[in-house]
Order: structure tokens, then sequence, then C-alpha cells
């Protein structure tokens, strides 16, 4: 006898938590009059962006349910909660005998699928933005119910309201799943919490009025569908092939690169793409408060600070950054400065290492007064060491590079590239770069017109051929620095 099923509740237990949950959760209804896209989700949802009194809002469809909807649902949770795909929930149903649930999975198969998953997977009402790829952010607090939301093709509209709207004591639940899901303890004794789940989504929460005048708060963000690489962002216009070959030059002679801006101006998403122009055989060691970087065509090593209670047990980033200075790193990468630990990062550049980072500042000036100032206080004299400082900005939703500015020994700031809305990317060939930069002269001793040139034409042309996916992308670069020596080996083979 399973001593499962002797402890096990009845179907009417499961029952009624199903419906309740299904009802609780299920985005209102909306009348769809006139809608500026539609677009669905696999078999399960339907998107509508409507227009609504001036405004625009999200708009959800999820799959209709019935009784005998519910019914399946509860009964499959009942008989095993533990299925990734609908295979398994096809094997569950034909081993049974429960004619009324074969009759109604054969012909509400897409509804039941999707409820199941929604019930399980933890998510509650926000469980259909989750499974929406475009949408970036995620944002709700208790006192107002209504969920916002950052979508990718509507991001020069700013936060987008949506049909999901639901009571205060669902944002408490669901703050409390999503801690559990991201290992941490919250409470009203400890009522903030950031995280990242294993899916790859960065929450922060916030729990009860303890700290959040609106009652318990969500923000989630979620990482792109995949990696960000420097040939993506020059089709999407970020930045041209001839400022990624100038940043690819400063990395390869493990430079030091500062890309700044204000919130969502994409210096983490630049960040990434820089890292897929590390030669494949240099060792990259990052860190992170909270993980976003995704990897790099280098040998990567990523490490995250901890938190803990009292000094004793935490581990920040000034500790680490001390502590991979004896781990043979060829790049140190650090998500964000915001203290002390820039520091170290002066000091691992002077002692050879590549170096990349972001700090939020307006401009190039305000990052090195930042720098500068407490509580970083780093001498100016220092500062120089500072290759370049790449300035980010988001304009009705378009992020772009604005200005690429070198730091001299005298810590005058030399703008190198600039961004105009009428003309595009100042300086249109490599004889202008070299000319204007005071700095690649001590980074490229032989022809560095020619070396500008030939990583142009390769990031130009892997664009063109639709290089835009990170292993793609490496195997370029193999090709590139080892060419010919992969050459001189497969005719000696």
């Amino acid at each position: 006898m399973d001593p499962y099923r002797f402890f096990q509740p009845d179907l009417g237990f499961y029952k009624d938590i199903v419906e309740k949950l299904i009802v609780e959760y299920t985005p209102k209804q909306h009348r769809v009059l006139d809608f500026v896209d539609k677009y669905s989700i696999g078999k399960y949802l339907e998107v509508y962006i409507v227009k609504e009194g001036g405004f625009l809002k999200y708009v959800v469809v999820e799959p209709p349910y019935d009784h005998n909807t519910i019914y399946t649902v509860a009964w499959l949770i009942r008989e095993n909660p533990f299925c990734k795909d609908t295979d398994c929930l096809l094997e569950t149903i034909r081993n049974s005998r429960n004619k009324r649930v074969i009759e109604t999975y054969s012909e509400q198969s897409i509804s039941i699928n999707y409820y199941y998953r929604k019930i399980l997977d933890g998510y509650g009402f926000i469980h259909p933005l989750i499974q929406d790829p475009d949408i970036e952010e995620i944002a709700c607090n208790a006192e107002d119910g209504n969920v916002a939301v950052l979508h990718r093709r509507f991001n020069w509209y700013g936060w987008m309201k949506t049909n999901i709207e639901v009571g205060s004591d669902a944002v408490d639940k669901l703050v409390l799943m999503l801690s559990r899901k991201v290992g941490k303890h919250i409470s009203i004794s400890y009522p903030l919490v950031e995280g990242l789940t294993q899916e790859g989504l960065r929450i922060s929460l916030a729990f009860r009025n303890e700290v959040s005048r609106k009652g318990s708060s969500i923000v989630i963000r979620k990482k792109p569908r995949s990696m960000w690489t420097i040939t993506k962002l020059i089709d999407n216009g970020t930045l041209n092939p001839l400022i990624a070959s100038y940043l690819w030059i400063v990395l390869e002679n493990r430079g030091f690169i500062i890309v700044t801006g204000s919130m969502g101006s994409g210096k983490t998403t630049l960040l990434q793409s820089l890292l897929t122009l590390i030669p494949p055989t240099r060792r990259v060691v990052s860190i992170e408060d909270t993980p976003e970087i995704m990897g790099s065509t280098g040998l990567w090593d990523p490490l995250v600070e901890r938190e803990g209670v009292g000094d004793s047990l935490k581990i920040d980033a000034y500790t680490l950054l001390k502590f991979i200075l004896r781990r043979r790193a060829d790049y140190i990468v650090v998500g964000e400065v915001r203290g002390v630990e820039a520091r170290v990062l002066i000091q691992a550049s002077r002692l050879g290492h590549g170096v990349l980072t972001t700090i939020h500042a307006q401009d190039a000036g305000s990052v090195i007064e930042r720098l500068s100032s407490p509580p970083i206080s780093i001498p100016k004299n220092l500062l120089s060491n500072i290759t370049c400082i790449v300035v980010m900005e988001n304009i009705k939703g378009v992020r772009r590079v604005r200005e690429v500015v070198e730091v001299d020994d005298n810590l005058e700031l030399n703008v190198l590239f600039n961004y105009d809305d009428n003309s595009g990317f100042k300086l249109s060939t490599a004889e202008e770069i070299v000319e204007k930069s005071v700095k690649l002269s001590k980074l490229v001793v032989n022809n560095p017109i020619e070396e500008i040139e030939a990583r142009a034409l390769f990031l130009s042309r892997a664009v063109s051929k639709g290089v835009f996916e990170t292993s793609a992308l490496c195997e370029e670069l193999v090709h590139f620095y080892y060419g010919e020596l992969i050459g001189d080996n497969e005719k000696t083979s």
C-alpha cells in the first residue's frame, strides 16, 4: 500500500483550492475594441496592446475553463504534481480509469495543460507575464493591485498597465512564494529581499507596510531570450562597426572600460555584448551582487557576492576583488561599482588586468567626479588609468551609445565618438579615429589603422551573415585570431 495514498486528501480538497486559484488569478475580461498590436504566446495565450482613454494597456487572454477543467486539473495535481511536460500528463491520464478525466482532457487539453502548469509553477497571477518573452519588467504593489509591465517593443511608452488586478492578500502570498524561489527569508523583521530565480528572473520584494507605504510590492526583471552579442547591437543601431572595433582593440589590449548612463539605458546589455569580443582563450572573472551577466566567449568564472548576518559572514565585491587578483584572470568584470571596490579595480588595471564595469552617471565628467569623491575617493592622478568611458542613452525606447570618451594622462576628457540625431555617429573612418585618439598609440604600436579596419570589416561581415548567437560568434573569433594556426594544423594532420 502506498503510504502517500493513506494520507492523501480527497479530490474535493484539491478542487476547492484549484477553483479558488484559477478564479482569483485569472486576468479580468476585457472588451478589445481598438488594438495596436496582437500576438500569441504558444498555443495558450493571446495578447493585445489596446488603446484605452489615451493610454496603452496590455491585455492577456488565457484559455477558457469550466467546472470540468477545474475537476481535471485538481485530479492531475492530486495524482501527479511533478509533471514537467505534456507527455507526463498524458501518461498519467492513460494510466487512470477516470472516464471524466479522459474525456475532458481530450476536449480541453490546452486549457488543462496551461492551468496545471500555472498553479504549480509558483508565479501565481503573473504567470502569463512570465511566459511572454516580450515583457522586460513586471511591477505590482498591494494597494493598487494592478500589475504593470515594460514591453520590449513598446519600450518608448514606459510602464503599461495590464488587465491583471488582484487583492492585497494575493500580493502578500506571491511575495512569500517568490522569496522561497530565490532561497531567502522575508518577514516583518526582514521585509526586503533581492535575488535570482533558477529561471534567471531578477526579483526585488518588499513585505507589508514595514518599508513600503503601499504594502507588499514586487518588481521582476526578466533576462533576455538570448545573450546580447556585439553583432546584434550593431544590427540594432546601438553602435556602429567602427566604435565596436575601437572598443575591441581596447579590450584585446586589456584596457579599462567603464559603461555609464541612466537607469534602463542599456549599460549591462553593452557590457554583456563586449564580453563576446574577448578572445576565446582568455580567462574572464565576473563579480555581481545579483547575477545578470550570461557568459563570455572567453573562459568564464562568475562570482557572486554573499549576504550575511554580520560582517563575518558577508562576502562583498571588495573582498571578492582582492580574492580574484590571485586567480590569474586576464579580465575582471564587475557588474556595477558603487563603493570602495572601485579602488581595487584601479589597482587591478595597473597590474595589467583588463577591466570592464558599469556605473550610474549621466556623462563622463560625472563618472570622474563620482569616482574621486567620497565614499569612493580615488586620487585623481590614478583615474588616468581609465582607457575610455562609454555613455549610453535611452531616447524613446531606443538604446544607443551617445559618446565614447577617453581619459588622458592629465585627466582631460577627449570625446572620440558621439552620436548626432541628424547625422548619426560622427567619425566615419579609421584614419579619423587614430588621429583623434589619445590612447590608441599606447595600445597598438604597429598599423593601428589596419587593426581598426580589419575588425570593422570582420564585424560588418558577421552582421551581414547573421552571426548573432554567442556560439557562432565565438567560432568566427577563433578563425579571426587563430585562422592561420588552424589551417597549418589541418594541413599537417
